[in-house]
């Protein structure tokens, strides 16, 4: 454990478990890495190959998955040297209390509110993130919420506070609290037929795998000061090894950070994420679905042909 105190809470157990390994299996750890939303996705693999391959010839790298706010104490708790994180509020914390330094940005996510094609909330185009969720409880509309500490829940929270009601508090029978996974949350609210808040790149990831095929996205950033926005910092330990360093400044380099912007584009057609500097993703999820591994877009031109928004 670092030496210095926190007054950062965790949310559940702080897990200090690999929970994948990446680079060359068996080889000199060159780091340990943590972060929960992206690794995932594949982007994590990605880039740790990218950076063994180039920087350090024959060495791992491990990865340990916890939601953000835990990934910034496994790093107090020093099971991993480099931390990417979602929440600007707790990252400032850490570094004043002089355990971690700040090593900039790596990527944006983008937080949307996910729902139904049957729309029975009749969300419509131009609502607000919080009108969607003022909509969704004034119809008593399914809704499915990741009760776990996460930065998503966080953000869910935030927003049912804008328009003055607490789910989570009086628990109304439309409501369901879980602990799953960005990705199962997701899986089982598109079965369920329910509205959640997730994010850009596990919709996208679940739809490259064909688990998801009833929901669509109401709403998502579209400027780069857009409350919904979910950018991932990068955290280092004052006493990182030099290679950890090495790989922060190779995330944010030009190259890496083009690779990032072009991310699933190959395998879903859409960027899962945008890089730092083009600030947000410009292609668009809303009105669109996932069908055949793909997101098939709608194009605002004529009626939506998913029946999606079919009450406007």
């Amino acid at each position: 454990m670092r030496t210095k105190p926190t007054s950062i809470k965790s949310h559940g157990e702080v897990d200090a478990s690999w929970s994948d390994v990446y680079g060359v299996s068996g080889g000199p750890v060159a780091f340990r890495l943590g972060n929960g939303g992206a690794g995932p996705t594949g982007l994590l693999r990605h880039l740790a190959n990218r950076f063994v391959s180039s920087h350090a010839p024959g060495h791992s790298i491990p990865w340990v998955c916890n939601h953000s706010r835990n990934t910034q104490l496994a790093l107090h708790r020093d099971y991993i040297d480099v931390a990417m994180t979602y929440e600007r509020e707790w990252e400032l914390v850490s570094v004043k209390e002089g355990w971690a330094v700040d090593a900039g940005l790596c990527f944006h996510d983008h937080f949307v509110v996910v729902g139904p094609l049957s729309n029975p909330a009749n969300l419509l185009p131009g609502d607000s993130p919080s009108l969607c969720l003022q909509k969704i409880a004034a119809s008593k509309s399914t809704f499915h919420s990741r009760a776990d500490g996460s930065a998503t829940m966080v953000k869910e929270r935030d927003l049912w506070s804008q328009v003055g009601v607490t789910p989570w508090e009086t628990k109304p029978d439309w409501y369901t609290m879980t602990t799953l996974t960005p990705a199962d949350a997701l899986v089982g609210a598109d079965g369920a037929g329910a509205y959640l808040l997730s994010d850009r790149s596990t919709v996208l990831r679940q739809t490259e795998l064909g688990t998801i095929r009833n929901s669509t996205v109401f709403y998502e950033p579209t400027t780069p000061d857009d409350f919904l926005m979910n950018t991932c910092a990068m955290l280092i330990a004052p006493n990182a090894p030099r290679l950890a360093k090495e790989f922060v400044e190779f995330v944010k380099s030009n190259e890496t950070q083009k690779f990032i912007a072009e991310y699933g584009r190959k395998q879903v057609g859409i960027p899962f994420f945008a890089s730092i500097p083009s600030g947000f993703a410009p292609s668009k999820l809303r009105g669109g679905r996932s069908s055949r591994g793909k997101w098939e877009s709608h194009t605002g031109k004529g009626q939506h042909p998913f029946a999606v928004l079919s009450k406007l």
